[in-house]
């Protein structure tokens, strides 16, 4: 079985399952929820399945970037859930997992974004070409500079997008934080096109991709 948590926004979301037909999920979305939640739901779902943690394949964790807080948890959390056990640890993106349950849907091009304050957006570009998955770089953007980006038919998904405006609005699929889930690491361990991009971590020296202020200060636009 596969444990995959999603700490990097309001949303805190935690995922069992194996295939991608058979996962369950615990979700809360708030401020100040990841304290209080997330080890209840890994407890609760492992207690439901009856495992033990070494008795898990794998955990995957959104990585970043994000909320500081909400993913210092989660990394606390999963050093304190794997200390001292065999079992690996995998990171992916968190802009990408986001892209992950409209990938079969084949828009023209899916947007994941994270709020970056200020007048910026975290942004990360994921399309089909040629029939393989095309993933830009992430990037802290300017919401003008990424509003003439978005086109007739893309998929926006994430937060902040609602400071975004762009022409043809009802000819865009927006998405909130309902595409925000834990849900979205197992399909993407799932996935044959989109395994490789998770990374192996050591439990003990891992540190997530937080979304700083200085980022945003920092960034070439």
């Amino acid at each position: 079985m596969i444990l995959a948590i999603e700490t990097s926004t309001p949303v805190c979301s935690v995922a069992l399952g194996k295939g991608s037909r058979s996962i369950i999920e615990k979700r809360m979305e708030g401020r100040s929820v990841h304290s209080e939640r997330t080890f209840e739901f890994i407890k609760e779902l492992l207690d439901r399945h009856e495992l033990k943690v070494k008795d898990l394949d794998a955990v995957l964790f959104s990585n970043g970037p994000g909320s500081y807080t909400g993913l210092r948890i989660g990394a606390s959390a999963i050093k304190g859930l794997l200390f001292q056990q065999d079992v690996p640890l995998y990171t992916l993106p968190t802009l990408l997992s986001f892209s992950i349950p409209f990938l079969e849907k084949n828009p023209p091009a899916i947007h994941a974004v994270i709020d970056a304050r200020r007048q910026h957006l975290y942004h990360q570009k994921v399309r089909r070409t040629l029939g393989e998955i095309e993933i830009s770089k992430s990037n802290v953007v300017e919401i003008e500079t990424l509003q003439k980006e978005i086109k007739k038919g893309d998929v926006v998904a994430g937060t902040g997008w609602d400071r975004l405006e762009v022409e043809s609005r009802t000819e865009i699929n927006w998405f909130g934080t309902e595409a925000i889930s834990a849900k979205n690491l197992v399909l993407g361990w799932n996935h044959p096109e989109l395994k490789k991009y998770f990374k192996k971590a050591d439990v003990e020296s891992f540190e997530p991709e937080y979304l700083t202020l200085s980022q945003v200060n920092n960034s070439e636009l």
